[in-house]
């Protein structure tokens, strides 16, 4: 069972805790993390989620919920090591930005790391597969609805830089 820390609008931890699944009392949030890993060759990794998740079989990048005591950094980085294998420091990850939903908090970090894919492990039960792809495959999977949806979005506005570089023309980066 996930403790989550409940935090206050300005993202400090309020002392309060949930247990995950549990309904966030109104005026507390809860704190995502999302890492995009990129290598050298511009490429950006994805992760299939397995068939046991919400989202089944479309493709994300790495992320989920800061457990309690945790800072944004510490539960990304524990993040990506438990749904990839990749291991990074803290001081890796580069601060892409934060947006406020109804009731979470989500961080967004980026790291430069070269992975075979062959050597990405996967955390059963969360994902299923993993790949590289160039950002413009990255805009072609979300068009075919092969994407979670919601996350397309937050990826573009927090990492435009990776997607102007493949040329798109739309409107929303």
């Amino acid at each position: 069972m996930e403790i989550l820390d409940l935090y206050t609008a300005d993202g400090k931890p309020s002392g309060l805790t949930v247990k995950r699944g549990e309904r966030v009392p109104h005026g507390y949030y809860l704190m995502l993390v999302s890492v995009l890993t990129k290598n050298s060759a511009g490429q950006m990794l994805l992760t299939r989620r397995a068939k046991e998740k919400k989202y089944a079989g479309r493709w994300e990048i790495t992320g989920g919920c800061v457990q309690a005591g945790e800072t944004a950094r510490q539960g990304a980085v524990r993040e990506l090591s438990e749904e990839t294998g990749i291991l990074v420091t803290e001081k890796e990850l580069i601060p892409r930005g934060w947006a406020m939903r109804a009731d979470y908090i989500h961080a967004f970090f980026e790291v430069h790391r070269d992975v075979p894919a062959e050597q990405i492990r996967l955390q059963p039960g969360e994902t299923d597969s993993a790949r590289w792809v160039e950002p413009a495959e990255f805009l072609q999977l979300s068009e075919q609805h092969e994407t979670v949806p919601h996350h397309t979005q937050m990826i573009l506005s927090h990492y435009p830089a990776l997607f102007k570089e493949c040329g798109s023309t739309r409107s929303n980066i």
